[in-house]
């Protein structure tokens, strides 16, 4: 089975997007999108441009981040589409735009195209509702949950370390020939890049132990000490992804921490 891929780079270059974020059209007359990307005309004008006079089945998006939902009612009302969401997406996608609701169909474990199948697949880690979509035999979309640039940001308390790594390994497991995500570009060998992830947590977790070996250091110390000298448009994402490491090592049994004049220490238990 062939089908057709389009990827629309957005506008939207930073540290956290790298070049911007991805957007995918699939299929040929019955279009299905994925990701519709930030709230910029210009992004949405490429997206009509490309689409013309054909018909949007569906839109789904990975998560609720505003790079990649930002034009999903501006794009689902233009186009009358429908937009597909999971079950672990209500919340976080009705709070970010409450007119989301009245265009929202709630999706399983399959989407059945007139096209071709996706399987949903939940991956929580990156954000609690973060989805990957999978075409077999074809690509897996993976949003955030696994960049083709670099290493995925976690943030307390909506994302989570433990359930970031557990992701990782259902994706691993996945048969796939690619991994197409929403920043960078495609991973042709999935497995592997999914293993390199791990080995770079498992690598930072003993980093931490290392360092704490003979101290008690907070996080700020703690960052410095890994990092090293970090360009500071990217110390903030340094932090807190580090700082969802710490979490899930304190749940872990192998490290601690106390809290001292309003700011947390840790050490080795």
């Amino acid at each position: 089975m062939l089908i057709n891929i389009k990827k629309i780079l957005a506008d939207n270059p930073s540290p956290s997007t790298h070049e911007g974020t991805n957007t995918y059209i699939l299929g040929n007359e019955n279009l299905v999108i994925i990701d519709p990307g930030p709230d910029s005309d210009k992004h949405l004008s490429k997206l009509i441009n490309y689409i013309g006079k054909r018909k949007v089945e569906l839109i789904v998006a990975t998560h609720h981040h505003a790079d990649h939902i930002g034009l999903l009612h501006k794009l689902s009302s233009i186009k009358n589409s429908p937009i597909f969401i999971g079950r672990g997406q209500i919340n976080t996608f009705y709070k970010y735009d409450s007119r989301l609701e009245e265009r929202c169909c709630l999706f399983e474990s399959t989407i059945l195209t007139r096209e071709f199948r996706i399987n949903t697949i939940h991956t929580p880690g990156h954000s609690s509702d973060h989805y990957c979509f999978h075409i077999p035999s074809i690509a897996l979309f993976s949003g955030d949950h696994i960049m083709g640039w670099s290493t995925t940001m976690i943030r307390l308390p909506d994302g989570n370390m433990r359930d970031y790594l557990e992701s990782l390994e259902l994706i691993k497991n996945l048969s796939h020939e690619q991994i197409l995500p929403a920043h960078g570009e495609k991973i042709l060998d999935g497995k592997k890049r999914c293993q390199q992830l791990i080995d770079h947590r498992n690598k930072r977790s003993l980093q931490v132990k290392n360092t704490l070996k003979n101290a008690e250091l907070n996080l700020s110390e703690i960052t410095e000490i890994i990092y090293g000298k970090i360009n500071k448009k990217l110390i903030d994402y340094a932090k807190c992804t580090l700082e969802a490491l710490l979490e899930n090592m304190i749940e872990n049994n192998i490290i601690k921490k106390e809290k001292k004049k309003d700011i947390y220490y840790y050490s080795i238990k």
